[in-house]
């Protein structure tokens, strides 16, 4: 049987979906260590036991009508911050540039806090 089966070997197409190592590391998980890697919904670590995932639609960035971009989580990830220009204010319907900080306390959900550049007079 076991020859038969080597004889009859084809690779299984997709298989790079079922073994993501050749998916390009975005960076470092907080939590754990391991690669960061985007997919369909979000840019989740390799480690599933760890739970880290930044989420594409994340409420935080659709109330400013902005988007978690490749680019704004390679910056989480590397510097623990980002900048954002134009993030809307539901209070006042004004934009504003602001810097988004990642604060992950290992819980289930990565919370993000903003932080303002203050006024040189």
């Amino acid at each position: 049987m076991t020859k038969s089966l080597i004889k009859t070997y084809e690779v299984i197409k997709g298989a790079d979906v079922l073994f993501p190592s050749a998916q390009e590391a975005l960076g470092k998980c907080p939590r754990c260590g391991n690669d960061v890697i985007e997919n369909k919904k979000g840019f989740c670590c390799l480690n599933k036991t760890c739970g880290f995932a930044l989420w594409k639609e994340n409420k935080f960035f659709t109330a400013k009508k902005k988007k978690l971009t490749k680019t704004i989580a390679v910056e989480l990830l590397k510097n623990g911050k980002a900048k954002l220009s134009g993030c809307y204010s539901e209070k006042t319907g004004k934009t504003y540039d602001a810097v988004v900080l990642l604060e992950d306390s290992g819980g289930k959900y990565v919370n993000f806090t903003l932080e303002f550049a203050s006024k040189k007079e």
